[in-house]
């Protein structure tokens, strides 16, 4: 790791590096667009082929955290409203 003028090394993890549910929702919606677009058949950068298979885990991956999330944030406003 090489630092900069006026950088610091602490065993901190700064607060902007941490994933949020939304994060990973992004990065499952970006890599559904990123197969679409390279096609079934073809290889991603990393020589992974695109097939059926592997689009039908990503999007069932995606649907589970957008459903997950979906339910934190109902029970943080039935948690905050008082209302159970």
């Amino acid at each position: 790791m090489q630092l900069n003028k006026g950088d610091t090394m602490t065993d901190e993890t700064p607060s902007r590096s941490r994933t949020t549910i939304s994060d990973i929702i992004y990065f499952y919606k970006q890599q559904m667009t990123r197969f679409y677009r390279i096609g079934i058949g073809n290889k991603t950068e990393f020589n992974t082929v695109v097939t059926d298979r592997l689009l039908d885990a990503t999007l069932r991956r995606l649907q589970e955290l957008q459903s997950k999330r979906d339910t934190l944030i109902h029970k943080a406003k039935v948690s905050r409203n008082g209302v159970k």
